[in-house]
C-alpha cells in the first residue's frame, strides 16, 4: 500500500517566551503585537521549556496531493 502524506493541524495550551530589546512595555507590547521581533528569540511549550504540549488536540487533517502519483 502506498502511503499518502497528510497536513496535521494541532492547538494546545501553553506560553512562550519571548527575549526583545526595547525602551518600555508598552514599545514591547507594540512589537509583540505586530511581530517585529526575531522569531529565533522566542522558545514555547514544545518548543524548548519544560512543559511540553499540554492538553494538545487535532483540529483538522487535510489529505496533500501528490506530485508523483503512479
Amino acid at each position: 500500500m502506498k502511503l499518502k502524506t497528510y497536513k496535521v493541524y494541532t492547538k494546545w495550551i501553553g506560553y512562550s517566551e519571548i527575549e526583545i530589546q526595547a525602551k518600555s512595555k508598552e514599545e514591547v507590547k507594540e512589537l509583540v503585537a505586530t511581530g517585529n521581533y526575531n522569531p529565533s528569540d522566542e522558545i514555547h511549550t514544545g518548543n524548548g521549556l519544560e512543559y511540553g504540549y499540554d492538553n494538545e488536540e487535532i483540529t483538522e487533517i487535510e489529505e496533500q496531493e501528490s506530485d508523483n502519483e503512479s
